[in-house]
């Protein structure tokens, strides 16, 4: 039977619940407003089939969107919310989702106030209360018998412009793309193994004139450790990537950029990089791994 956690956030609005039969959540819509969530809308799969339920009132601002991988669930929502000017209780700010498979939204509204979450196991159904916005959020908790390799998630390391990005957790990376501007690095794009399968994940930052450089590994290689260095540059308000290095369980890569600012390394010992992820805009501004043991 699922487990229903309370929900997060105030007492305003009419209680929706949209209860616990549902095998998935396999898409989220989120709607923002002047000041938070003014609308949420959840794709549910039951028996192969979609079931949408919507809560809130759209603005004109449209909604954005976060889609799972197949076979992935969502186990953590990170809700933000305070109670703001001419709102007699608290109100939702801002909704985060995780999956198993290490996948992170990126934050669906302004990170203010009271940070709490709802996981535990194994999320296939939500309920809260709305009117006009959208006032808490609770969720519906099932055991799990996905038989999915659990990650570990690396401390990304860097600045804090540009956008949040995620690329998941897949088996191991069979390519990089390192692109270099005059001064950082502008663009990363890896592709990834996932079932034998490849994957290819997405552009993060922008190619330059200089177009972008490639680290291919061969059969039974995989990637170990990044190293790299950030710094802050002329013309910009944030550090950003100046080089990496990639390390793999056979050689070393040469450095993507000059070797200058601060050093960092991404690892975790007797474990392999299986994803990335970090904060992008017109540079790499971040860089984080996501890890999974190494098996025999």
């Amino acid at each position: 039977m699922a487990q229903k956690l309370d929900a997060l956030g105030g007492r305003g609005g009419e209680e929706w619940d949209d209860g616990s039969a549902y095998d998935n959540v396999k898409k989220v819509y989120v709607g923002q407003g002047d000041s938070g969530v003014v609308y949420v809308k959840f794709d549910y799969e039951k028996d192969g089939k979609t079931v949408s339920l919507e809560h809130g009132k759209q603005t004109l601002l449209g909604t954005e969107e976060f889609e799972l991988d197949p076979e992935d669930y969502i186990t953590c929502v990170k809700v933000y919310y305070e109670k703001l000017i001419g709102s007699p209780t608290e109100i939702i700010t801002a909704l985060i989702f995780k999956t198993y498979k290490g996948k992170t939204s990126q934050p669906f509204g302004m990170t203010s106030g009271t940070e709490s979450e709802l996981g535990g196991g194994k999320i296939i159904g939500f309920h809260g209360s709305a009117s006009d916005v959208i006032h808490s959020l609770g969720a519906y908790i099932a055991p799990s018998s996905t038989p999915l390799t659990p990650s570990d998630t690396v401390p990304a390391q860097g600045g804090d412009a540009g956008v949040a990005w995620d690329d998941g957790v897949h088996d191991g990376v069979k390519k990089i793309y390192v692109g270099q501007g005059d001064s950082c690095v502008t663009y990363f794009k890896a592709e990834y193994e996932k079932a034998s399968k490849l994957v290819l994940g997405s552009d993060h930052g922008n190619k330059s004139l200089l177009g972008a450089e490639e680290f291919v590994l061969g059969p039974g290689e995989y990637v170990t450790a990044v190293s790299g260095y950030y710094d802050k540059v002329f013309g910009l308000d944030s550090p950003a990537i100046i080089s990496l290095k990639l390390i793999t369980n056979k050689r070393t890569s040469i450095p993507y950029g000059l070797e200058s600012g601060t050093e960092f390394v991404l690892e975790k010992k007797d474990h392999k990089v299986v994803g990335f992820y970090g904060q992008a805009g017109d540079f790499l501004y971040k860089i984080g791994v996501k890890v999974a043991p190494i098996s025999d």
